[in-house]
């Protein structure tokens, strides 16, 4: 048996030859580029009816104004409004709150922007009937680690400390990462764990999360035609996100798990975690390597692994700006699932 394909991706490859931006060196340059792709896939997902957005902000630790957009399905405001109504009809000591997302959007460290990946965050807020909190956290390579990681966390204190007035439940919170957002909310996840977050997170789910610095392979890896994001990519997304630091003089002092989770030695205690994963992504063996290591440690794993898929598949293949091959809908129906029993 060969490496399978999935026929739809096989096609979308066709169509695509010649298009991919490997080539583009500049850093600013990849970052439009990439933001291009993600705006387009994003816009081309059907805005859900009734969806509101407003904007938050907290300050962070280091004195940064971060912007938190908010996004409330219909399903969760009407579900408010006959609480409401029920409350007017008899005494209540108050509504109980209701589980929320922190959404940490992907761009490989250093490119994304909740604006562009809109569609995607209010997708999952719809199909999970869950308000989801994304915060605009700071990327490289003007803000290395620990900013985004800072960011991400001081957005669940913020959502923690208005719980009430916003509807959550603070035991209920459940970080989601996409990519690089994924290898950042796995980051967050470690961080809440040693810092004794209070109420903990209630899960983290992670989607083709990027892990682990390390991960390489050879030009001759015959799989090596199908990743959408490449080795040498997702080695300058780690160098920028790192400071500069060059894979050669990275060690486990001056590479910290809460930046790169894969390095992480103890994995007790985390929350119950969901993962998915195409088979033809780059991350594949990081993911499965990630999630073993969970099971081992006593953590509750959920894994999905989507046959012929590659990297970001619900996003912008082709280059057309359609998410529109079959396993997108079932990854994105294992999430909101999963996301619900929490």
């Amino acid at each position: 048996m060969g490496i399978v394909v999935d026929p739809e991706y096989a096609q979308i490859l066709a169509k695509s030859a010649g298009q991919s931006g490997d080539k583009i060196t500049d850093i600013l340059a990849i970052r439009d580029w990439s933001n291009a792709l993600i705006d387009a896939a994003s816009k081309a997902v059907p805005y859900p009816e009734g969806m509101q957005e407003t904007v938050h902000s907290t300050t962070t630790s280091d004195g940064f104004l971060l912007q938190i957009t908010r996004f409330l399905p219909l399903s969760v405001r009407q579900e408010y409004e006959d609480v409401e109504v029920e409350h007017e009809s008899k005494e209540s000591t108050g509504s109980k709150g209701k589980r929320a997302v922190i959404f940490v959007f992907g761009g490989g460290m250093i490119s994304g922007t909740v604006s562009v990946s809109r569609g995607f965050i209010a997708a999952v807020a719809n199909n999970s009937h869950t308000q989801v909190f994304a915060p605009d956290y700071r990327i490289a390579p003007e803000h290395p680690y620990h900013a985004g990681v800072d960011d991400v966390y001081a957005t669940i204190l913020w959502l923690q400390s208005h719980a009430q007035e916003l509807g959550v439940d603070p035991a209920r919170i459940v970080i989601m990462g996409q990519s690089a957002g994924g290898g950042v909310a796995a980051g967050v996840a470690l961080m809440a764990r040693d810092r004794g977050l209070d109420p903990p997170l209630a899960g983290q789910c992670l989607r083709y999360p990027m892990l682990d610095d390390r991960t390489w392979y050879p030009e001759s890896d015959l799989r090596n035609k199908y990743w959408t994001w490449s080795v040498a990519a997702n080695d300058m997304g780690w160098t920028y996100y790192l400071g500069g630091l060059k894979k050669e003089d990275r060690n486990e002092e001056n590479t910290p798990c809460y930046a790169v989770p894969a390095r992480a030695v103890d994995l007790r205690g985390l929350p119950p975690t969901q993962i998915g994963v195409g088979s033809l992504d780059l991350f594949k063996d990081e993911n499965l390597d990630y999630a073993a290591r969970l099971v081992k440690a006593d953590v509750g794993v959920e894994f999905h692994l989507y046959p012929g898929m590659p990297h970001g598949f619900d996003g912008p293949h082709g280059f057309t700006g359609k998410p529109a091959m079959r396993f997108t809908n079932e990854m994105w129906e294992d999430e909101a699932r999963w996301i619900m029993k929490l």
